[in-house]
């Protein structure tokens, strides 16, 4: 018989708490490893039971899989790598590796509560039917539009200078118009997704070919795009769409596919961090230099030779582990600052209004480099449950985790109640990949994807109803 899940979590964490308790700090290993494995046990295990019967990509879905990957599973190896190594843990962080799992697991326990504590028996319908209701030449004049819009946007930052800065928050203090340029050239993705959809839901052979061959060239023309940056995560990004689309239309894991590009992510995701830096000594990463672009890749494949397999191991999971900011916050920072009481969620209430018209708009972006600037002076992110810690100490881990739950599941029942309008289903699509991405950022990042999110559904959706209109009218007026 079947364990009931939420009794696994809830003995999950009442385990971990005892094991923080009586198993010394400086016993890090066993403490680490124990704490971490009980989380990923747990986790793993609610995740089958909700989702072993239906498959579909819902949000709770996808922020566990995110606080598994970047927040506990890369723990299983930088223990044994700290231990042997412990001069490159020059922040002591091998210690706070157990209480940060213990958050990490709490935080998404409380989330999984919010979430299923509305409405818990919804999933997100098949999409096959809604995507054979598509008319294809409709259809293409909505993407047409959005394609010529995105790559305008990008031609645009090219002829500026700022190739590398869109994937950063620096182009807005260049101008505030960057910042709508910016949004709109990222959604060039929405344009590779849909055709993905389209074409896993084809039942027609013939048209299938055909639309899954649109679907690769514009697959190919993003990673080109995208490339020279060396930004791993746009990339990862990019690569992500044609899997879950798969997923979504087919309800079933392609196992085959995620395992080969996980075998060949792994060193390019290495070769691509090395590039990004080394770039830099032969162009500005502002532009794209196409002369240079050579000399950086065979530099970047020179200097990777050298790094050791198991250093190179370290530095892709290194990378990946986004729960080292959280791990500081928990371990320094009521040392260190007062708790902020709320202030970091104040930002909330600009993000309906446009840089170009406030043009002090704050950055959303909330890097630790704010409270801790040598650990980082650059962008990498707080995460949701820093941000909720620092706020509100484990108090806020419980409650914003549980809140933010309720949040998600209202976002994603909204795309459920429109999933038979076509576009709904291509910007879920989208969503679910930056969703997965979220778990890194502050909450008023959440809110503000969440609501273009919407936005663009709303927007997308009017024009091809206008489209359809068009064409029905002239139908009419030849009959």
């Amino acid at each position: 018989m079947a364990l009931n899940r939420w009794a696994v979590l809830f003995w999950g964490i009442c385990i971990s708490f005892i094991l923080l308790i009586f198993i010394p700090e400086d016993q890090d290993v066993i403490r680490s490893l124990s704490v971490t494995m009980i989380a990923v046990t747990c986790l793993g295990y609610y995740l089958y039971e909700r989702y072993s019967k239906k498959l579909t990509i819902q949000a709770d879905l996808i922020i566990c899989l995110n606080t598994l990957l970047q927040f506990l599973i890369p723990v299983f190896f930088l223990v044994p790598y700290y231990s042997s190594k412990p001069e490159l843990d020059i922040w002591s962080h091998r210690y706070g590796f157990a209480i940060t799992s213990f958050a990490a697991f709490l935080g998404q326990t409380m989330f999984f509560w919010g979430y299923e504590s509305i409405r818990p028996g919804l999933f997100f319908p098949s999409v096959k039917d809604t995507m054979n209701k598509v008319k294809m030449t409709r259809f293409i004049r909505v993407i047409v539009f959005l394609g010529g819009v995105v790559w305008v946007s990008r031609i645009i930052l090219l002829q500026t200078g700022t190739y590398y800065h869109l994937n950063t928050s620096d182009f807005q203090f260049t101008s505030p118009y960057f910042s709508v340029l910016t949004q709109l050239s990222n959604y060039g993705n929405l344009v590779v997704g849909a055709l993905f959809l389209l074409a896993f839901s084809e039942t027609n052979n013939y048209q299938r070919s055909r639309k899954m061959k649109l679907a690769i060239v514009m697959f190919i023309l993003e990673i080109g795009y995208f490339l020279p940056s060396g930004s791993r995560t746009t990339l990862i990004f990019t690569f992500l769409f044609p899997i879950i689309a798969y997923i979504l239309v087919m309800n079933r894991i392609p196992v085959k596919t995620i395992i080969l590009s996980l075998l060949l992510g792994a060193p390019i995701f290495f070769i691509l961090g090395e590039y990004r830096y080394i770039t830099a000594e032969f162009t500005s990463a502002s532009v794209v230099d196409f002369k240079r672009l050579p000399d950086s890749f065979n530099s970047t494949l020179e200097r990777t030779e050298t790094v050791e397999l198991v250093d190179k191991s370290y530095i892709v999971v290194n990378r990946m582990y986004d729960g080292m900011n959280l791990n500081h916050l928990l371990s320094h920072y009521s040392n260190d600052y007062d708790y902020e009481f709320g202030k970091t969620y104040i930002n909330v209430i600009y993000i309906f209004i446009p840089r170009f018209i406030f043009t002090s708009k704050p950055v959303f972006t909330m890097a630790l480099g704010g409270w801790y600037t040598l650990v980082s002076s650059g962008s990498t992110p707080i995460t949701f449950w820093g941000e909720s810690y620092i706020n509100f100490s484990w108090f806020g881990i419980i409650i914003c985790s549980f809140l933010l739950g309720i949040f998600i599941k209202y976002f994603d029942y909204l795309f459920v109640k429109m999933a038979d309008k076509p576009f709904w289903c291509f910007v879920y699509l989208y969503c679910a990949i930056k969703i997965f991405l979220l778990p890194m950022e502050a909450f008023v990042i959440w809110m503000s994807y969440l609501t273009k999110f919407i936005l663009i559904a709303f927007l997308l959706t009017l024009l091809y109803s206008h489209v359809s209109a068009k064409q029905k009218g002239l139908l009419n007026s030849k009959n």
